[in-house]
């Protein structure tokens, strides 16, 4: 094929410069014609029939880039034929072409990113549980600035710009960047361990490091806790990574996620009788409405001091958010009950001597 074209070539070439571009361009845009025919034909029959949705998408996001690079191919060949290899022509128009072409491509491969990624982390969210919406969007603003950034580069190296100036300062600085952000990246890394491991989810009652609230943000670098009087304490995650967490949401008991064992104490007088108390405060958690019918419920006489028997009572609630509802309603129907019975309470007392001499 190329030996019955030679001859053709070689009176183009004797033409002239001008005759060679023409020739070129002419031979480009017929070029781009016939793909474009060839990928509205038969190809977009083959991805029609397909049952796949992403390659219909995939080809609806390529098919301008096909075309246009196409001719700017032809056009980037043409001015490599026509001009001479150290002129400035060739380096203007032919870099010039590679150079939109790059562009265009990076523009296609942002596209297919904000397009392809989203649904990637919304299945693995649906999946896993995980709040990947902060990973999301660095995942997306990274691949589409090392696309841009790997375009913009290899133009300018194909217009013949010395791009190991600009390369090495990206180096210098990337390294300087990274010694900066080095507790950043830390806090980072602990995001996402927290996030694949999940400890605690938004809304969650956590104690930590001497921290008592609800989980109001699981960051990539930071963890918000509300505290009951609405403070807002922020937690690097690198911290928060090392320290015991205690989850109220999570454990349990009797199937319950939510549930959890309520346990204090009651004093009444030493000369009251243990039994009848026992049986009044044990009444009172059948009673109340915030606590569980669990098989480990029980009241116990704890301990025996000089002025007090002491009953712990261990019972469990429905619900962590109604701990602190539950022993009220307990404690108080118990002084209640108590008085009704007439069982006294302690009471601190001091015993005074007086020496008579």
């Amino acid at each position: 094929m190329l030996g019955l074209l030679e001859p053709y070539i070689a009176d183009v070439e004797a033409a002239g410069t001008l005759a060679q571009v023409m020739a070129g361009f002419a031979a480009s845009v017929v070029a781009t014609l016939v793909f474009r025919a060839i990928i509205r034909g038969p190809v977009l029959r083959r991805i029609s029939g397909s049952d796949n949705l992403y390659d219909d998408r995939l080809f609806d996001l390529a098919t301008p880039l096909l075309n246009i690079g196409v001719l700017l191919t032809g056009l980037w060949l043409t001015f490599r034929w026509s001009f001479e290899s150290d002129s400035f022509e060739r380096a203007a128009f032919a870099g010039g072409s590679i150079a939109i072409l790059l562009v265009l491509f990076a523009q296609f491969l942002s596209s297919v990113v904000d397009e392809f990624i989203p649904p990637i982390f919304q299945h693995m969210d649906q999946n896993t549980s995980l709040d990947l919406t902060s990973l999301q969007s660095i995942t997306v603003s990274a691949a589409k600035l090392l696309a841009w950034v790997a375009a913009i580069l290899i133009a300018l190296d194909q217009m013949s710009i010395d791009i190991t100036a600009i390369v090495a300062s990206a180096t210098i600085l990337t390294l300087v960047i990274g010694l900066a952000l080095q507790e950043t990246a830390a806090n980072l890394v602990s995001g996402l361990l927290m996030l694949l491991d999940k400890p605690f989810a938004k809304g969650d009652k956590v104690i930590v490091m001497g921290v008592k609230g609800r989980i109001h943000d699981v960051g990539l670098m930071t963890t918000k806790i509300r505290t009951g009087n609405e403070r807002l304490v922020v937690i690097p995650n690198t911290t928060l990574s090392g320290e015991i967490v205690e989850n109220y949401a999570l454990g349990g008991s009797g199937g319950e996620d939510d549930s959890m064992n309520l346990r204090f104490r009651v004093n009444i007088a030493v000369g009251e009788d243990p039994g009848t108390a026992k049986a009044i405060i044990l009444q009172v958690i059948d009673d109340c409405e915030f606590a569980m019918d669990h098989p480990k419920t029980e009241v116990l006489l704890y301990e025996v001091t000089e002025t007090a028997l002491v009953f712990r009572l261990d019972c469990w609630v429905e619900s962590y958010n109604s701990e602190r509802r539950a022993k009220d309603w307990i404690l108080i129907e118990v002084l209640k009950r108590f008085k009704e019975s007439g069982i006294g309470i302690p009471y601190p007392h001091i015993t005074v001597k007086q020496d008579d001499g």
